[in-house]
C-alpha cells in the first residue's frame, strides 16, 4: 500500500471520530484499498488490509512490542499494529493521527482547539519589512501545511495575512476538504482572493457592522479597550458553529494574540536554514521581566521535515 492509502483512512478516521456523538475509547482503522474505521467494536478482518486498533485512554499501560505510544492532551493514543508497519508509515500516522482525535479535546473544553503553523527562518523572521516570506519552508513543508488543513475543521487568518499574502486557504497539494475559512478582520479588507470556493462562505469575525460581503457570514463579537477581540471567545464561537478544530496561519500579530491569552493548544515551526538579520518576527509578545514568564510546553518534539525540521510543541491550561 502507498502512504495516499494511510492518508485516505486518516481522512476517514477525522470525519469518523468528528461525527461520533458517543465516548471513543477504542477504534480499528482498516487502511486499505477501501478503508474502514470501526469505533468501540470490533472489525471485519480483511488480510489485504493494515489494520491498527487505537486506544484513547488516559491511563492506558500497554506493553507490546508492536505498539507506539503518543500524547494528546494528557490522553495516551496507543498504536497497536496487528499487522507489522514500516517505520515510514508508524512516523506518518503518529505525525497525523493525533489530530483526527482533536474533536474530542473540542467537546471536553467546549472551545475549538487551535493548532498553529509558522515557517520561520533561524533568527525567528517569518517575512522582510516588504512582507515577501516565499518561500521560507520547502516543498514538504508546504504538503504538510496543506494535510494539516485537510485535517483541520477551519483555518484562521488576520486581515493583515488576509490583505497582504492574497491567501486562498484551500487544500490544494493532497486529497481533503478545504477548512471552513476564517478571517478577523475590519470592514475594509480585501476578500477576493477568497472567492474561488464559493462552496464554502468566509466566516468573517470582527467587532464592527456587518459589511455584507458576497460570499461571507459575519459575526460581531465584543472588542476590548484596545479594539481587539478576545481569542477565547474565537474559540467558542468556533465551537458553537460546530468546527472542532482551527488551523491559525497567521500573521504574527493575530498568532501571538492566541499565544498570549493562552489560546494556542498546539504549536508548529518549520525551521529554515536561512539567516535574514531584519525582517517581521515571528511572535510580539508582552515583555517579561524573567525567564520563568516565557512561554513553556508541556511537551515538544523536532520533525524532520525533507532536508530540514520542525518544532512541535504542546499546551495545557488550567
Amino acid at each position: 500500500m502507498t502512504l495516499e492509502n494511510y492518508w485516505q483512512g486518516l481522512l476517514l478516521l477525522k470525519k469518523t471520530i468528528a461525527d461520533t456523538s458517543d465516548e471513543v475509547r477504542f477504534c480499528f482503522i482498516n487502511f486499505g484499498e477501501k478503508c474502514e474505521v470501526y469505533v468501540n467494536r470490533l472489525p471485519v478482518p480483511n488480510p489485504k488490509n493494515s489494520l491498527v486498533l487505537v486506544i484513547v485512554d488516559s491511563e492506558a499501560n500497554i506493553q507490546h512490542h508492536k505498539a507506539t505510544s503518543f500524547y494528546l492532551d494528557n490522553t495516551i493514543l496507543v498504536l497497536d499494529y496487528v499487522y507489522e508497519l514500516d517505520e515510514e508509515i508508524i512516523d506518518f500516522l503518529a505525525t497525523y493521527m493525533p489530530y483526527c482525535f482533536l474533536p474530542i479535546q473540542a467537546k471536553k473544553q467546549q472551545r475549538a482547539i487551535a493548532i498553529t503553523h509558522f515557517a520561520q527562518s533561524l533568527d525567528g523572521k517569518i517575512a522582510t519589512h516588504q512582507g515577501d516570506s516565499k518561500w521560507i519552508g520547502n516543498d514538504d513543508n508546504l504538503i504538510h501545511a496543506h494535510r494539516m488543513r485537510a485535517l483541520c475543521s477551519s483555518i484562521l487568518i488576520g486581515s493583515h495575512t488576509l490583505n497582504y499574502d492574497h491567501p486562498s486557504l484551500t487544500v490544494r497539494l493532497v486529497e481533503g476538504s478545504n477548512p471552513r475559512r476564517v478571517v478577523i478582520c475590519s470592514t475594509e479588507s480585501d476578500f477576493s482572493s477568497l472567492q474561488s470556493d464559493t462552496k464554502n462562505p468566509v466566516l468573517v469575525i470582527g467587532s464592527g457592522d456587518d459589511p455584507c460581503l458576497e460570499n461571507t457570514e459575519y459575526v460581531q463579537l465584543p472588542s476590548n479597550d484596545v479594539g481587539k477581540i478576545a481569542c477565547p471567545d474565537i474559540l467558542k464561537l468556533l465551537f458553537e458553529k460546530g468546527l472542532s478544530t482551527v488551523y491559525v496561519e497567521g500573521g504574527s500579530a493575530t498568532t501571538s494574540s492566541f499565544l498570549a491569552q493562552k489560546s494556542i493548544d498546539v504549536l508548529q515551526l518549520h525551521i529554515a536554514p536561512l539567516i535574514f538579520g531584519s525582517g517581521l518576527d515571528s511572535f510580539t509578545l508582552p515583555e517579561i521581566a524573567s525567564v520563568s514568564e516565557a512561554v513553556q510546553f508541556d511537551r515538544f518534539y523536532y520533525k524532520p521535515i525533507g532536508d530540514t525540521f520542525m518544532f512541535v510543541g504542546e499546551m495545557h491550561y488550567d
